[in-house]
């Protein structure tokens, strides 16, 4: 991977030639600078990950330490935290002050996942986000990875990767080989994990986390992006991605683990919500249906919880 030293000697020797060795057209000049810059965007466009940790000291470190054992020099960390009553702000703390320059605490109190989320993507300064959950890392040369793929193609707003499942469960989600719609958003539920998505900064100028989504909502949001246009009435363009993004770990302490009855009525909820006709709002009620018989007042409150939210 190309260092900013590399980036400066570049420059150098490109001025050098102009200069010194009589390389004075204007087309060269032009031309040089071009590459130049657009070399170094290419393999340094900032990366933002967010973390939102609540009594996480078990697992937070190895999370940590898998996103700063990234060979790759433009990111950042952000980790939402201020709640917590374990020894998870000590964490915090030792690692924002051994690496001031790559990670940020937000200390602001939230009220959930997706509400913690969206206030880190207000103080993020990378061009793309992602997330990590506090059990989870990621793979080892990810960073370093995706970038030979960013400099191939810059024509996406949101980029999806493989992932793994370890612990109590282990499996690999070949999230890479599935065509981003809704339809196959509600046929394969999901298409992959949500720390296997990294954004575009600007995808969040327009869409936030519901924050009464407490489950699913990297799902909803997923859903939210692909069933909309932009200004120009083009679809978002997802853009697949086949290496390995992260380690989700399933430990069954987490949140989504502790909750997996309601975590399915609100992913369901979210079917029905972005469901593009009756036919498939009927396919989701029917394969659902004795979740939904068994839980029907929670799914009739999430329902309209769910559907009554941006």
């Amino acid at each position: 991977m190309l260092s900013i030293k590399k980036i400066h000697a570049l420059t150098v020797k490109l001025f050098f030639d102009l200069f010194f060795k009589g390389e004075d057209s204007e087309d060269y000049f032009v031309s040089n600078i071009y590459l130049t810059f657009k070399t170094f965007y290419k393999f340094f466009m900032k990366i933002s990950v967010i973390i939102t940790t609540f009594n996480a000291a078990k697992y937070l470190s190895k999370a940590v330490d898998s996103f700063l054992a990234q060979d790759y020099e433009s990111k950042e960390l952000l980790i939402v935290d201020d709640i917590s009553t374990d020894a998870t702000h000590q964490i915090i703390a030792d690692y924002q002050n051994r690496f001031p320059n790559f990670i940020k605490w937000i200390k602001e109190k939230d009220s959930g996942i997706s509400n913690a989320r969206n206030l880190a993507i207000k103080h993020v300064s990378g061009d793309l986000v992602g997330f990590l959950g506090a059990d989870d890392f990621l793979h080892k040369d990810f960073f370093k990875e995706m970038n030979y793929y960013f400099a191939a193609n810059q024509n996406f707003d949101v980029v999806y990767f493989n992932s793994y499942s370890v612990g109590e469960s282990n499996g690999f989600m070949l999230s890479s080989g599935i065509q981003f719609t809704v339809r196959n958003l509600i046929k394969h539920c999901p298409i992959g994990s949500g720390e296997s998505f990294y954004y575009r900064r600007e995808i969040f100028d327009r869409f936030k986390f519901n924050e009464k989504n407490r489950y699913s909502m990297d799902y909803e949001l997923n859903m939210a992006i692909a069933s909309a246009r932009k200004e120009n009435n083009r679809k978002y363009s997802f853009y697949p991605v086949n290496i390995t993004a992260v380690f989700n770990s399933h430990t069954g302490e987490n949140i989504s683990s502790a909750n997996s009855i309601k975590q399915r009525i609100e992913t369901l909820a979210v079917q029905m919500k972005y469901a593009q006709s009756c036919i498939s709002r009927f396919k989701i009620m029917w394969r659902g249906k004795k979740l939904i018989a068994r839980n029907f007042a929670e799914f009739k409150k999430i329902s309209a919880m769910i559907k009554n939210t941006k």
